[in-house]
């Protein structure tokens, strides 16, 4: 510069997350420190190439490399690119708060107030989920995508569930037809070729009925994903109480009617016979399914079941066409779904659109990324899946059984065993005649259990001291282990015990103290695989929830005056 003098930049050193997260809250850059961002730079970064931007709550976030793990798909990110994410979220509105992920992770800069408003009042989605059907539903959860539960102790009102309250968790907005008979159909493909199959085509086929319990298998409802692990010991405390919903437990039970699988394979030309008796080798390692159902870019619900399971002639997997003896309904899959008995509802593809026989999962992202499978303990999403996709590195998928893959990643597929507690009812205090009921002939404890994969419970054990000790209960199988072949029973049990009080807790209340009980189940099955103990619910933990099948504490209060 003329006259010797020195130029000094008064450029203020905006800061930022993306590329360097941080690891906590207090380390977020405030809105006075981060660079103003225009709304037309916002809206130019809406593909891969430019890079994907988003603005939510005010500010701008690049999630081009997130958008490769996001739970629901990688699709989702892209359409949403260059908008704000609260008319998203408006419609999904069961999504859990991100803003704290995307500060630490994520953050580019902000917007100025005019244009935050306009970002999202021009932002325009319209509600894929407007003109599903209707329906009589109990205990609906979510609307978009539909969820809905049967909870409390109506579950156990009927071994068959009701339909109605039959647990639905779809994915993305169920598919219809005008004329199902004519548009309806899907298609098979083999090595040797394809074929496609109308109703028409089923319907000469032999049928066969299946007594069934579904479970879904990430029955667990806390806020999934975002759990860090120098929050792991308070997690359960702060985010979730693990036994507000049915002690943890989605599922139902009904009676299925349908053409076995193996049988709509061997018109294809697979030999399932022989390779069931082992006189042929398997020709692929799974069956890959395909619903109708798509989310809103497209993307259909995919899954893979191992071959070996559809074609085996006790497994039972049928494509159903009815369900308690009435058509299937919409939410389950009207008119095709496959019942893969034992596995996770998940695995259960409705609106079925094609099978496929193949070695290779699928491409959807519910069967290969986060949502359905189970991560070691000590992984979280932030720090081990986000963190190293947002700066660039390659993340673990799952494929336990695929020798590219790491080996301790696995998907969701048969279920464990498992009990809930459904009675009493959570926070229950007993006073008055119901205290003294207690007094006389012990707290009446009911519930479920499930073996999981086809195997049969044992027995049910029930504590009321949060699993100090324990007491069997009455199992009661509706007669199911006379219809259901051992290691192939599909069936719930229900179980009832009236579990007297200790002498201990009778002092307590003569005495006029107020006693607090846990109310607890732990079940095993005839091979003894046992429920874990509630102790051990924080080293079980997976970052996706999936199959959580410790013991629940229902906590129940005594209250003599």
């Amino acid at each position: 510069v003329a006259g010797g003098l020195s130029f000094v930049s008064c450029d203020k050193p905006w800061k930022q997350t993306l590329g360097s997260p941080v690891d906590s809250n207090l380390k977020v850059p405030h809105d006075k420190d981060l660079k103003i961002i225009g709304l037309e730079e916002l809206r130019s970064h809406n593909n891969m190439e430019d890079g994907l931007w988003v603005s939510y709550h005010g500010r701008v976030y690049d999630v081009t490399n997130f958008a490769k793990i996001h739970p629901g798909g990688p699709g989702r990110i892209q359409m949403a690119a260059g908008s704000d994410l609260q008319k998203y979220f408006d419609v999904y509105h069961v999504h859990p708060d991100v803003s704290k992920f995307l500060d630490r992770t994520c953050l580019l800069g902000r917007l100025t107030a005019a244009d935050a408003k306009r970002s999202y009042e021009e932002t325009i989605f319209a509600n894929p989920y407007e003109n599903e059907p209707a329906r009589n539903l109990q205990q609906t959860i979510a609307t978009a995508p539909r969820w809905a539960n049967l909870m409390g102790k109506y579950l156990l009102e009927s071994f068959r569930t009701p339909i109605p309250g039959f647990y639905v968790r779809n994915h993305f907005p169920v598919p219809s037809w005008e004329d199902v008979e004519e548009e309806y159909e899907f298609e098979v493909l083999t090595a040797s070729g394809g074929k496609s199959f109308k109703l028409k085509d089923l319907r000469p086929l032999p049928q066969i009925t299946v007594e069934a319990t579904m479970i879904c298998g990430g029955a667990a409802l806390y806020a999934r994903y975002l759990h860090r692990t120098d929050q792991r010991e308070t997690w359960e405390k702060e985010e979730f109480p693990r036994n507000e919903i049915n002690n943890n437990f989605w599922g139902s039970h009904a009676v299925w009617t349908g053409v076995k699988c193996r049988d709509v394979l061997r018109t294809c030309g697979v030999d399932v016979d022989g390779i069931a008796l082992g006189e042929k080798p398997l020709p692929a390692k799974y069956l890959r399914l395909t619903g109708h159902d798509a989310d809103e870019t497209g993307s259909n619900f995919g899954v893979t079941i191992p071959l070996e399971k559809a074609i085996d002639p006790f497994g039972d997997v049928i494509l159903a066409m009815t369900m308690n003896g009435e058509a299937l309904p919409a939410d389950h899959g009207f008119p095709v779904r496959v019942l893969v008995p034992g596995f996770a509802g998940v695995r259960n593809c409705k609106w079925l659109a094609k099978m496929e026989l193949v070695d290779d999962l699928h491409e959807s992202h519910v069967d290969t990324h986060t949502d359905e499978v189970i991560y070691p303990p000590d992984m979280n999403f932030e720090d081990d899946l986000a963190k190293v996709s947002l700066t660039g590195g390659s993340v673990q998928r799952a494929g336990r059984w695929e020798a590219k893959q790491d080996n301790s990643i696995f998907r969701v597929m048969e279920m464990p065993v498992h009990s809930s507690v459904i009675v009493p009812e959570l926070h229950q205090t007993l006073r008055g005649a119901q205290l003294a009921q207690v007094l006389a002939e012990g707290l009446e404890v009911r519930g479920i259990a499930l073996g999981g994969g086809g195997h049969r419970v044992a027995r049910v054990d029930v504590s009321i001291d949060g699993g100090k000790s324990f007491t069997p209960a009455e199992l009661d199988d509706h007669g199911m282990e006379k219809v259901h072949k051992r290691n192939y029973h599909w069936s719930w049990y229900f179980w009832s015990k009236k579990v007297p009080l200790t002498p201990e807790m009778k002092k307590q209340l003569q005495s006029g103290q107020t006693v607090e009980l846990k109310v607890a189940s732990r079940a095993m099955t005839e091979h003894g695989n046992t429920q874990p103990s509630r102790d051990d619910a924080v080293s079980l933990y997976n970052l996706v929830g999936n199959i959580c099948n410790y013991q629940t504490h229902t906590p129940i209060t005594l209250q003599p005056k």
